[in-house]
């Protein structure tokens, strides 16, 4: 939901919490994000510190999951914190942000299709898998993957801005929270956001189902 802080003189806020179970919340959601993000951290370093693992392919495709999965547990993480908080933002941030998920969401599912092809390519053609899985071709493959999940977040972000003008994006500002039920208020881009990701289900699933039959 949104408000025009032009045309209301009211301040909205979310479900009232006390300071003691704001506290236990926080606690509860933040130290396990914090012992996983610490995880995702180490094994990121590790990644690049070792020239064998910059020199893999398998590897490369891992540090860029592993790098979206972290940034994404992050942004998750802090949009809980200001929900609970009952931080209200403008609509155009809170879109911004939307997108962004949906883009690490994306390339960390397209790059687990890319993964699974590596293994099928490395078992039914080991002979082969120097030649076809190399670093250039792995960059170039995560460059694509990259480009096509952009696309998807700027179609995506057009849909969700494109019925407001430019002077209404200055002033509408989010009710409650911010995430997806209330940042898709136009019917179009909720089912635009739920096609690609029943897509992205079947494209994994057809991967899979396909690679490991082969193998």
């Amino acid at each position: 939901m949104l408000s025009r802080r032009s045309a209301l003189n009211v301040t909205v806020t979310g479900p009232h919490q006390g300071v003691l179970g704001l506290v236990l919340f926080t606690i509860v959601t933040t130290l396990p994000c914090c012992v996983f993000l610490f995880i995702n951290l180490t094994m990121l370093y590790t990644l690049r510190s070792r020239p064998l693992f910059r020199e893999a392919s398998r590897y490369v495709l891992l540090f860029n999951l592993l790098l979206v999965d972290t940034v994404q547990l992050f942004q998750s993480q802090s949009m809980l914190l200001l929900s609970a908080v009952s931080f209200t933002m403008l609509y155009p941030v809170c879109a911004a942000l939307i997108a962004f998920s949906s883009l690490a969401q994306c390339v960390s599912v397209v790059t687990l299709v890319s993964m699974c092809l590596e293994r099928y390519v490395a078992v039914c053609y080991p002979l082969r898998h120097s030649a076809i899985v190399t670093l250039r071709n792995t960059g170039a493959a995560i460059s694509v993957i990259w480009a096509v999940s952009s696309s998807h977040v700027i179609v995506q972000l057009s849909l969700m801005l494109s019925r407001f003008s430019v002077a209404d994006l200055g002033v509408m500002q989010m009710v409650y929270y911010c995430g997806k039920e209330s940042a898709f208020i136009d019917p179009v881009s909720d089912q635009y956001d739920r096609a690609f990701t029943y897509f992205l289900f079947l494209l994994g699933a057809a991967t899979v189902s396909f690679s490991q039959q082969l193998q």
